[in-house]
């Protein structure tokens, strides 16, 4: 039997396992990042406008601002998690 037709350890799953959640991760920080071009361009362009900020403007901002932090802290929290498995894992060898 060869090595590529036996079952795969519970190591190498979760390694897959990981392997894909990062990817998938790396493909949503992508999209946030270009998200974020775009909302930083719309925001200095505001910003060479300021008699344009009107309170409804201006709460808009604060609103983005809460979320593109909380966008932030929850990668953040993501890489952290993977980082702490990828540690386990690699004990394990």
């Amino acid at each position: 039997m060869s090595e590529s037709n036996l079952p795969l350890t519970e190591d190498a799953i979760k390694r897959e396992q990981l392997s894909s959640d990062f990817a998938n991760l790396n493909e949503d920080f992508s999209k946030f990042s270009e998200e974020c071009a775009f909302l930083f361009d719309a925001l200095a362009a505001i910003g060479r406008e300021p008699e344009c900020i009107t309170p409804h403007t201006s709460e808009g901002i604060r609103h983005l601002c809460y979320w593109l932090k909380y966008q932030v802290i929850g990668y953040r929290e993501k890489i952290d998690e993977m980082q702490d498995c990828w540690r386990v894992l690699s004990r394990k060898k």
